[in-house]
């Protein structure tokens, strides 16, 4: 990590700061965050993490991110959630975070739609992409599919689940026609 670049440190309450290095100590490094200057802090080492340049950046997969760290995939699933992306890709796995309100257009028949037959990737990252490429893998590679559906209460996991269940339900009824 270079002097002067942005990195990210362990924070007791946001999880990670940004800051620069503006010492190296034996196993710390002196940090000053980029919002309180004349404030600094140690942090271990092993716990810095370099940063985007441009931390506002957001991506649709952290694969696409220079530094794929905790804080940078943290960071960019947060700028995504405050522009109402819920959806976030790591490779082929779908990381959702609870809006706790509707989203217009998100779920809808249209939604549906447009990502019935599309590759990974092609689209905004959605549960409706994940439920449509298992639903395809079966089809095509005559093979059970299996979507895990984890997180903590409150997270979304039924809801999730009831969106991967209604865009199979669709596809089901409209190959069977």
């Amino acid at each position: 990590m270079e002097d002067g670049k942005p990195v990210w440190a362990p924070h007791p309450t946001d999880g990670f700061q940004l800051g620069t290095i503006t010492d190296i100590g034996a196993d710390t490094l002196t940090i000053e965050p980029l919002n309180q200057k004349g404030k600094i802090f140690l942090a271990p080492m092993n716990q810095v993490f370099p940063a985007e340049d441009d931390v506002n950046k957001h991506v649709d997969d952290n694969c696409s991110l220079m530094y794929l760290n905790e804080a940078t995939l943290l960071n960019n699933v947060r700028v995504r959630y405050s522009k109402d992306h819920i959806y976030t890709y790591v490779a082929n796995i779908l990381i959702a975070v609870n809006p706790y309100f509707d989203i217009p257009k998100l779920y809808g028949p249209d939604a549906i739609k447009s990502y019935q037959g599309k590759s990974l990737g092609t689209l905004p990252p959605h549960v409706y992409a994940i439920a449509d490429k298992t639903y395809r893998d079966m089809k095509v590679l005559k093979m059970s599919q299996s979507i895990i559906v984890s997180g903590e209460s409150g997270a979304g996991k039924t809801e999730n689940t009831k969106f991967v269940l209604r865009m199979t339900l669709v596809q089901t009824c409209s190959h069977s026609q």
